[in-house]
């Protein structure tokens, strides 16, 4: 086996060794990265909307917001006074959670994007297509027609 410090008196690494330790640390932090990303933003946490499904917003954000509550209100025993206070407050936050949503998820989509530029200039053309044909069939497993709900 040959030592990957290769003749150098110095003892230091070669220049093409230390290429390939930084192009394979680059595309392990972007998978990482992309990873990281895709859970916390794009895959349910809990149930079938998810814990995040009623912050982003979509066909049955509604209907799951109501159940939500209804579900909040039945467990704590609210009056309806304190029903009303509360969805309130929640109305406000959402619309607070709304415009923050709006802000970040562009520089969201930025940063994955990029990240996936990365990778692609780390892949051969053939790696390049099968990584685009993976990530298209895994966009078009995110919704069934059937339910309308958000799938990982």
């Amino acid at each position: 086996m040959t030592d990957p410090r290769g003749d150098r008196p110095d003892g230091g690494f070669s220049p093409r060794a230390m290429a390939a330790v930084v192009v394979c640390v680059t595309l392990i932090a972007g998978i990482l990265v992309g990873i990281g990303l895709d859970r916390a933003f794009f895959r349910p946490r809990h149930g079938p909307f998810g814990r995040f499904a009623i912050i982003r917003g979509g066909p049955n954000a509604d209907s799951a917001r109501m159940r939500m509550r209804a579900d909040f209100a039945r467990q704590l025993h609210l009056t309806p006074d304190q029903q009303a206070r509360i969805d309130t407050i929640l109305e406000r936050r959402m619309a607070v959670l709304d415009s923050i949503r709006k802000t970040t998820m562009p520089q969201i989509r930025t940063l994955i994007g990029a990240t996936q530029a990365q990778i692609d200039s780390v892949l051969t053309p053939e790696q390049r297509e099968t990584f685009q044909s993976l990530r298209q069939h895994r966009r078009g497993r995110r919704f069934r027609p059937d339910s309308g709900g958000y799938r990982p």
